[in-house]
């Protein structure tokens, strides 16, 4: 009897703990504290709208080809090479801390980091497969290690997860459901071995995959600020497989603070839109490289989403995301960034702008010293002023929707 009480007892204690352990503030909402009570998600959305400035880093095993995220696809280069390079990629000199510190001293409030790019490489110790960081050379968990480096200086933390594709998975989609799906292989090169879907009731398999990786990362790196969902064309192509609600559901369970983000919306439900490099619809852009059915479906979410908080995220490099070296790769000056701080301040917006580490992870020196000049202006003036008044009308539909550039279609989305 004495034993069953005292495991009653026991569970009691255990369960009060835990109780207590879910409703423990954020680090990075502390300020934010009375709201929290009331709503997590009120009290995200509202450190989010204050934040106004974050740091994005594209970086992994794609850098070593100094070409780009899109390398592979672009390139089409074999699948079993990239995995095996990929494997054997260290990024020795990568360092969270110095991430983080340069975020500080731009005076960022969070950084979004991408752990899994389209090449499906996880940057986190991840059970659901064996390609991931921990299992390669450089035998390390860099999302822990940034996760631990954003806590020490409060600044929040969203986590940039390709959902839309995978091109090393083998169930993930192939080209007849989606366009960018892998890379164009010739019949020669095309790698049969290695890609085992061959129709829609093999998705589960990716699907369970990716929900394994979600539920990692929303249980073993502590509070996090988001998911930051990347690309949508393959989603909008094929709604019936992917079941996003379920996934945003899965999140705000396990992280009822997190807000989500799937470019400027999949199914309406996200927190806040984030626009590449123009504070405007995809649909266009989306007829272009998809078709109609594609276009249509951008068009209901971004009519659902566009009132909503909104980011706008480019890079520091003129061309690519991920490292890349050309002939004219150019790197934005401290006034550039300072425009376009004035111009998500006229879309009532944050800026969320974009470092690609070289291959080693050093960060590439231009950028960092432009965002530390960036840094000890916005201490001496401020930030420039929202426009809270008129920004609705910049998110209406016009002409310059139709006009796509070059940025534009530089990925298939």
């Amino acid at each position: 009897m004495k034993r069953i009480i005292f495991t009653t007892l026991l569970f009691t204690i255990l369960c009060a703990v835990r109780s207590l352990s879910a409703q423990e503030v954020p680090y990075y909402l502390k300020p934010y504290k009375s709201l929290y009570a009331e709503s997590p998600r009120a009290a995200a959305l509202k450190w989010f709208a204050d934040a106004r400035y974050g740091l994005f880093v594209h970086w992994g095993p794609s850098a070593e080809y100094k070409a780009g995220e899109w390398v592979m696809y672009n390139k089409k280069l074999p699948m079993q090479p990239y995995i095996d390079k990929a494997m054997k990629w260290k990024g020795e000199k990568w360092s969270a801390d110095s991430i983080a510190d340069l975020a500080v001293a731009a005076e960022m409030k969070y950084i979004t980091y991408v752990v899994k790019h389209h090449d499906g490489f996880a940057q986190f110790d991840s059970k659901a497969g064996p390609f991931n960081s921990m299992n390669a050379a450089s035998h390390r968990d860099f999302l822990k290690e940034l996760a631990v480096a954003c806590k020490k200086r409060d600044l929040g933390l969203f986590v940039y997860y390709s959902i839309g594709i995978d091109w090393t998975h083998p169930f993930y989609l192939t080209t007849d459901y989606y366009s960018a799906a892998r890379p164009h292989y010739s019949k020669e090169n095309y790698p049969a071995s290695l890609i085992r879907f061959k129709g829609k009731e093999d998705f589960v398999h990716y699907w369970n995959y990716v929900k394994t990786q979600i539920y990692e990362i929303c249980t073993n790196y502590g509070p996090i600020a988001g998911l930051w969902f990347d690309p949508v064309g393959g989603a909008y192509t094929n709604p019936d497989l992917f079941d996003m609600q379920s996934i945003y559901d899965e999140i705000h369970r396990l992280q009822p603070q997190a807000l989500i983000s799937y470019k400027t919306g999949f199914n309406g439900n996200e927190d806040y839109i984030s626009c590449e490099h123009q504070i405007k619809s995809i649909t266009e852009l989306m007829r272009k490289v998809q078709g109609e059915k594609t276009a249509q479906a951008a068009e209901a979410a971004w009519q659902k989403n566009r009132v909503k908080l909104a980011e706008l995220n480019t890079t520091m490099q003129k061309e690519n995301w991920g490292y890349a070296e050309s002939l004219t790769q150019a790197h934005k000056t401290p006034a550039q960034v300072w425009a376009l701080l004035e111009e998500a301040a006229r879309h009532n917006a944050n800026l969320l702008i974009n470092i690609g580490p070289y291959p080693d992870g050093g960060i590439v020196p231009a950028d960092r010293n432009a965002l530390i000049e960036v840094g000890k202006r916005l201490r001496k003036q401020g930030f420039p002023k929202q426009d809270k008044v008129n920004y609705m009308k910049l998110r209406t539909a016009t002409e310059k929707d139709k006009t796509l550039t070059e940025r534009d279609l530089e990925t298939q989305k």
